[in-house]
C-alpha cells in the first residue's frame, strides 16, 4: 500500500508541475492566462516593443502588397502599420496580423488595432519580408508583430 501512495504522489506532483509550468509560460509569453486578454496599453508605432503585450495602436495600414496566409486553418492578412503623420515612410517597424480582410479598393487606410505585441518569429516568414522589400520597403532591426484581437 505504501508504494501505491508514493506512486500516486509522484504522479500528482509531476502532472501538477507540468500543467502549472505550461500555464506559467503562456502567462509570461502572452501576458494573460489562456482565454484571457492582457491589460491593454496605448502605444505609438515609435514606442511599441516586445516587452508590451496587450496594446492599442493607431496608424495607417499599407496594402501595397496584399499578403494572406493560412495558419492553423485560419486565414490571416499581414500588412505594415506606419505613422499617420508620415504615411509615405518606407521603413516598417510594426506589422499587423489579422483575420479581418483589408478593403479591396484601398491601398492605405487608417486603423486602430488592439492586439498582442510580440516578435514576428515564425509567423512572418522570409517570403513576406521579400515581398515588401521588392515593393521598395525596408525593415527596422527589431520589428514588432501585433496579432489583432477579434471579438
Amino acid at each position: 500500500m505504501h508504494s501505491k501512495k508514493l506512486a500516486f504522489w509522484i504522479f500528482t506532483i509531476g502532472v501538477s508541475t507540468l500543467v502549472f509550468g505550461i500555464l506559467g509560460f503562456i502567462w509570461w509569453d502572452r501576458g494573460a492566462l489562456p482565454g484571457f486578454k492582457p491589460e491593454i496599453v496605448d502605444v505609438t508605432i515609435e514606442s511599441v516593443n516586445w516587452n508590451n503585450r496587450g496594446v492599442r495602436i493607431s496608424g495607417m495600414a499599407r496594402h501595397d502588397v496584399r499578403i494572406k496566409q493560412d495558419v492553423g486553418g485560419t486565414v490571416w492578412y499581414v500588412y505594415p502599420l506606419v505613422p499617420t503623420d508620415n504615411m509615405n515612410i518606407k521603413i516598417i517597424a510594426v506589422m499587423i496580423m489579422t483575420t479581418v480582410p483589408p478593403d479591396k479598393r484601398a491601398t492605405i487606410e487608417e486603423r486602430t488595432i488592439e492586439g498582442l505585441a510580440q516578435p514576428p518569429g515564425r509567423l512572418i516568414g522570409p517570403e513576406i519580408f521579400s515581398s515588401w522589400r521588392n515593393a521598395g520597403y525596408e525593415f527596422e532591426d527589431r520589428i514588432t508583430l501585433i496579432e489583432e484581437y477579434i471579438d
